[in-house]
Formats: C-alpha cells, sequence, structure tokens
C-alpha cells in the first residue's frame, strides 16, 4: 500500500502504547511507557487520524506481514511454484512448530490491523478537532484494512476470535473464543461493503493509486463472496445461500468495473515495472517497497534469478522458481510467458571458476542441439539435482558449437517469474523497490467470469470478462464453451494470469481442489517417478494457529491436526 513513510513512523512511534494486538499476555506489556498518549487525548486532528490510519496498514509491510513471513504460509503449497525442500515446511508442507507460525505470524500481523483499525473507528466519528471529510475517508480506510485482515484470517485459519472494539483489560485478559468461520466471513464482507462508500474513486496527492479506493473495496468483496459460494461454505450456513453470493460477487465484480478509474494495462508485465506500479489504473490494492535496506519484502530476493542477471535485468537468491510442468501448461504465444520478459529462461551467471556465464535452460541446449550446432557436449560438473517434481542448481557443460570456439555455459533448470526485478537492486536483501500487488482488475474480471458462468452459465458478459485478459495475453478470445468447460478455462486463466502472486492456494481450496492438485504427479516425464510432488492432507487446508496465541487466551482451541 502506497503510504508516505514518515507518517508511518509517527504512528508508530506515538500509537505503540494504545495499538495492541490480538491476544494480550502479560509479557507483552512494557513496565513503563516512554510515551503515552491515550486515545481519547490523541485523536484531534486531521493529522492525528492520517497518521493512526497510516498505522493500520504499517503491517502489511512488517516483521508479521509481506515483509516476511506471510508468505511463507503460502510459498510450498502453491501448485505452480517449486520450492526447496528447507523451506516453508517442505515439500509435505509440515509448517507446524516453524518459526513463522509462531512468535513472527500473519496471525499476529492480522490483529494488530483489526486492534489499530478498531481505535481508529471508536475514536475519529468522536472527535470534534477531526473534519467531517477526514472522518469519512478514516473510517472507509479503517473499514477495508479490518475487512482485508479478516478475509485473510479465515482463509488461512478458519473460524478465529472476532474483536470489533479496542482492547480494554478486563479478568479475562482478553480472552475470547473463535467465532464460526460463517461469522468472520460475514464481517469481513460487511466492512467491505461498509467501506465503499466512504471511499473516493482517486487519490489527488502522489502515489495515491495504492491506497485503497472504492473499486478496490467492490473488487476485494467480490472475492470474498465468491468464497461465500466456494468449497470453504461446505458445512456451514453459508452453503444453502450459494446461489445469492454468486449474485452478490457478480454485482460487486460490476460496480467496481463500471468504475472509470479502472481498466487493465496494455502491457502485462507493465504491472510489475517499479517506474509504472504507482500510477497503474490496473492495481487497486498494493503493498508499497521501498529501495531501502531492511524496508521492503523478501519475496523479490527469492524469486529473482541467482547470478548477474544482466540478460533479465535484476537478480536474486533464486530460492522460488516456477514448476516445468506449470510453464509448459500455457498456450502457445502467450505473453505472461514470454521468454526472458515474464519468465527468464536464460541469465547471466558468476562462477568463481570460469567467471560471467550464460545459463540456459535444458530445452536451450535440446533445440541447439537438435538444430545441429553443437559439435561438441562435455560435462565439466554436475551439481544439479532432482526431487520435488523438479531439478534445482545447475551443470556445467562446455560447448563447441560448429564453426566457433569453445564456450562454457550452465544448463539449469528452474525457471524464473520476472514479476519482482528491480534493476536498480542489484542485491539479495530486503531493499527492493517492487510493490507487492494484493488485488487488481484482471482478478476482479475473473472473479465476475467465474460467478456469472456459475449462476447463468457462460453469458455474453461472461466470455467479455475473461476475453478481455485473455486477449492482453495476445490470446484468441473463447466461444462455444459450455458450463463445465467454462469452469475449467477460467481456472486455467486465474493460474496463468496470477501466478506467483500468492494466489492459486486460495483459489484451489475455494474451488475444491487444492488436495487433489498438490497431490498430483508430475506431468514431465523425468519427475513423475518421483510420485506425488507436494503430498498434503485434508487438515493442512487450514493453518496452525500460534502456540504463543493460544497460551496468551485460554479460550482459544487450535486446529485440528496439529
Amino acid at each position: 500500500m502506497t503510504l508516505h513513510r514518515a507518517t508511518i513512523r509517527i504512528a508508530l512511534g506515538a500509537l505503540a502504547a494504545t495499538m495492541l494486538a490480538a491476544c494480550k499476555d502479560v509479557t507483552d506489556l512494557p513496565e513503563t511507557a516512554a510515551t503515552f498518549i491515550s486515545p481519547d487525548k490523541y485523536y484531534q486532528t486531521d493529522a492525528q487520524a492520517v497518521s493512526a490510519v497510516n498505522g493500520v496498514y504499517a503491517p502489511l509491510m512488517g516483521w508479521n506481514g509481506w515483509k516476511s513471513p506471510a508468505q511463507y504460509g503460502l510459498m510450498c503449497d502453491e501448485p505452480e511454484l517449486l520450492c526447496w525442500n528447507w523451506m516453508a515446511g517442505g515439500f509435505a508442507g509440515q509448517q507446524a512448530g516453524q518459526w513463522y507460525m509462531q512468535d513472527n505470524s500473519v496471525y499476529i500481523g492480522d490483529y494488530q490491523i483489526i486492534e489499530r483499525a478498531n481505535e481508529v473507528l471508536a475514536n475519529v466519528p468522536k472527535s470534534a478537532g477531526i473534519s467531517d471529510a477526514t472522518k469519512k475517508l478514516s473510517q472507509g480506510q479503517a473499514l477495508f484494512a479490518r475487512g482485508y485482515a479478516y478475509f485473510d484470517l479465515v482463509r488461512r485459519y478458519g473460524g478465529v476470535p472476532l474483536r470489533l472494539e479496542p482492547y480494554q483489560p478486563d479478568a479475562q485478559m482478553g480472552a475470547l473464543p473463535r467465532s464460526a468461520p460463517e461469522v468472520i466471513w460475514l464481517q469481513a464482507a460487511k466492512d467491505l461493503k461498509a467501506a465503499a462508500p466512504l471511499l473516493p474513486t482517486t487519490y489527488s496527492q502522489p502515489n495515491g493509486q495504492g491506497l485503497p479506493r472504492a473499486a478496490t473495496a467492490w473488487g476485494l468483496l467480490a472475492k470474498v463472496y465468491l468464497h461465500m459460494a466456494g468449497d470453504e461454505a461446505t458445512g456451514t450456513p453459508l452453503a444453502a445461500l450459494k446461489s445469492a453470493y454468486l449474485d452478490s460477487a457478480r454485482l460487486a465484480a460490476q460496480t467496481e468495473m463500471a468504475d472509470a478509474s479502472v481498466r487493465l494495462e496494455s502491457n502485462y508485465m507493465d504491472l510489475f515495472d517499479i517506474n509504472k506500479q504507482n500510477t497503474s489504473p490496473e492495481i487497486l490494492f498494493a503493498i508499497q517497497g521501498a529501495a531501502v535496506n531492511n524496508s521492503g519484502s523478501q519475496v523479490p530476493a527469492y524469486f529473482g534469478p541467482k547470478g548477474d542477471c544482466t540478460v533479465v535485468g535484476s537478480c536474486g537468491q533464486g530460492f522460488l522458481s516456477l514448476r516445468e510442468d506449470f510453464v509448459k501448461s500455457f498456450e502457445a504465444n502467450d505473453k505472461r510467458a514470454e521468454h526472458n520478459k515474464a519468465i527468464a529462461m536464460s541469465w547471466e551467471f558468476t562462477n568463481s571458476s570460469w567467471g560471467k556465464i550464460r545459463a540456459l535452460q535444458r530445452d536451450s541446449l535440446a533445440a541447439l542441439q537438435s538444430a545441429g550446432l553443437v559439435a561438441k557436449d562435455s560435462v565439466v560438473r554436475y551439481g544439479s539435482w532432482s526431487e520435488g517434481c523438479g531439478r534445482f542448481a545447475e551443470d556445467f557443460h562446455q560447448l563447441t558449437l560448429k564453426g566457433g570456439q569453445p564456450t562454457m555455459v550452465a544448463v539449469a533448470p528452474p525457471y524464473y517469474t520476472l514479476k519482482y526485478i528491480d534493476p536498480t537492486h542489484l542485491s539479495t536483501d530486503q531493499a527492493a523497490a517492487n510493490n507487492f500487488i494484493i488485488l487488481r482488475h484482471a482478478d476482479v474480471l475473473l472473479v465476475f467470469a467465474e460467478a456469472e458462468n456459475e449462476k447463468n452459465g457462460p453469458t455474453g458478459a461472461a466470455y467479455d470478462a475473461i476475453n478481455q485478459v485473455r486477449t492482453r495475453a495476445g490470446l484468441p478470445k473463447l466461444a462455444g464453451l459450455s458450463q463445465a468447460q467454462f469452469r475449467q478455462a477460467v481456472w486455467a486463466e486465474r493460474s496463468h494470469e496470477l501466478y506467483g502472486e500468492f494466489q492459486s492456494r486460495f483459489d484451489l481450496v475455494r474451488e475444491g481442489r487444492w488436495l487433489d492438485v498438490m497431490n498430483q504427479k508430475s506431468a514431465i516425464a523425468d519427475y513423475a517417478s518421483q510420485g506425488t510432488c507436494k503430498p498434503r492432507q485434508a487438515y493442512q487446508k487450514l493453518q496452525n494457529i500460534p502456540s504463543k496465541e493460544l497460551a496468551a487466551n485460554p479460550a482459544l482451541t487450535q486446529n485440528p491436526g496439529y
């Protein structure tokens, strides 16, 4: 989210004593407060209201958010991503006990957002010193933030404690049992629906496009309703209202689609250009990166190809790549998989023994050999290995091309997404300027297409929505599909449009397909013998509640299986 960073620092310093997290453990409270401003004394001016709202959103790019570890609980649960076995609970996704599920947890970060939003909603409306315009905007932004946080919590953990008032010390020290999942879904929808008319269509300040606006609330509300009509509603009172929630998803998405401030970028990869993200008409909600050490997310460093990367424009640690079977699932000429523009299939690599050399895909080497251009190929060093339905690291080959001199290449199996490239930052720490996109217009178009098809079949409106996304990708328009065929088509389109943006796990759970997809074998013959790529069990559809929160809140229970 685009915020004025100086304002965030003020908010965090001045409000630290009043903005408490999900559950209150006496060990979390300072013995003395260096600075304490009670809420009834603080909310006196427009500037203080703005500062407080900035504080609401600050945890999103914090150590309980998308700086780290919000991505850790998802990265190995995304079927298109190939992660190393030491990461995020490994191929089997054994996340219980992992550090990012305990003291540093998105559970804690989301409740920080909720508590701070509750403070704003309780204090801003009754302040005589805050203007009506700022009251309206502050309440809209706080409601949106709280709705987003509950949406994130219920998708990750299921039912959680519902907190709608600022924390007040009492005999129970904040102990509160979990509410049923449907209660949390309904609250997320209620907050977003209430936020929409309070938020502006656009912002006048620089970089304002990243702030939640009316279209953002309607777009996220459409996603909430689609989930409420999905597999997660099975066994809850929501299931009987599936048709109504599909209709609500359609209508919320249509409201976003009718907003004149929203449109698709003409060039897909412009969405991820650090010089264009802050003014993109497609990006509805994004968390602001910062080209300052320790101020950005770990995501760009994890996704960036390791090496010099002068071919693709930047570099990283290469921990997260794309599975080969996923890359080969794209249709021919799909711009979202374009060679070295969207997905890195060759790049520069520095090895201490041979200096800078070109890293090639196995397919690239095979193409050279098939064309008769390679006179001799000698493997100098074997360094790659295969597991988890993929290959890691690289082998070094000395090639002699016909009519040429010997040249060294690294034959590397990974395919890297280039969505997180920062050409101005050639390092691997948390200082990339990339914004982390939470919601964009293409996502909402596909939400509408899916909801419309489920409600009314593949109508002209459903085709128009999905074909806008396909046309931008350089693909032919769809036509003449049955309802079942259209359903499969829109699911595939979401996968190809939103890969690497931490959406597929949530999509697959909503679609009721996550276990089936995760427990498949690879479609690549070389990897099929490895068996199930990412074995998962039913209990893993929900993540574990941090043990620290269970200890602090005796009324809270753990999810089954943990």
